[in-house]
């Protein structure tokens, strides 16, 4: 999260924010980079751009479909 120094709205927000995209399967980048830099040290990860296009695509376009319908 934010430091100290950020508004509580903002915090707020962010949490919210965060909590439903987690509920609703939106993928993170910040997490994707957080796990890409401690477990491929040396590589370039992919751009945001990149990473949510590939999520879409594996999401609706051939990849393994991951949804309930």
């Amino acid at each position: 999260m934010e430091t100290a120094s950020c508004p509580w709205w903002k915090r707020t927000m962010k949490a919210i924010r965060h909590y439903l995209h987690t509920m609703a399967g939106v993928p993170s980048y910040e997490r994707y980079l957080e796990h890409f830099h401690k477990h491929h040290p040396g590589e370039t990860p992919l751009s945001e751009k990149e990473f949510h296009k590939k999520a879409t695509d594996e999401k609706y376009g051939g990849g393994t479909i991951r949804r309930c319908c």
